[in-house]
């Protein structure tokens, strides 16, 4: 038995792989023969599902794991949310930009926003398990300063950008990771 990261994107494989280093058994990606799936869920947790299953018909004895995640804005009644990484062509850099001019006239008061991760995690027995994490904060108001993605526009309750802390150890995708670690974990023991 292993644990699938059932995932497209090698840097999110990586990341899931190394949090779960401390589960006793082999956590591998997909191989080449399962093609990406559209991601057309309303919510981060269908996304997450919808990967999970696509990839449980092909590993029956096997622990599946998938993950969603993005950003909400209030001002902005939620967007992009689950299109957060394809609302707009180009980089992630081009899309932070998009935001800010959308948010122009928006007072930093008013640009309260969201990191949610969703992670889905299927045991071979019928069980599943569904763990979440968000991270609140703020859309910037930044000016003069070159922005390489969310994370050069995301503000933190201590005044710094995401990108400017050192410690994620506290964010969403961290607090998700967490309880699926758990879940295994605790799946295991029984």
């Amino acid at each position: 038995m292993k644990v699938i990261v059932a995932s497209w994107n090698p840097s999110k494989v990586k990341k899931i792989k190394r949090f779960l280093s401390e589960v006793p058994i082999e956590i591998t990606s997909l191989s080449g023969e399962i093609e990406d799936i559209e991601e057309t869920a309303l919510t981060f947790e269908g996304n997450a599902a919808l990967k999970v299953e696509a990839v449980r018909s092909h590993f029956p004895e096997d622990i599946i794991i998938g993950e969603d995640s993005g950003l909400t804005i209030d001002a902005l009644e939620g967007f992009p949310g689950v299109k957060t990484a394809r609302f707009s062509s180009g980089s992630d850099a081009d899309r932070a930009e998009v935001l800010l001019e959308k948010l122009a006239y928006v007072p930093l008061s008013k640009r309260k926003a969201q990191f949610h991760s969703s992670i889905s995690v299927s045991f071979p027995n019928g069980e599943s398990a569904e763990c979440h994490g968000i991270m609140p904060g703020w859309i910037s108001n930044r000016d003069n300063t070159e922005i390489q993605g969310y994370g050069d526009i995301f503000l933190l309750s201590n005044g710094k950008v995401l990108s400017e802390i050192d410690d994620s150890s506290f964010n969403h995708q961290h607090q998700a990771l967490f309880q699926a670690k758990q879940h295994i974990l605790e799946w295991l023991k029984r």
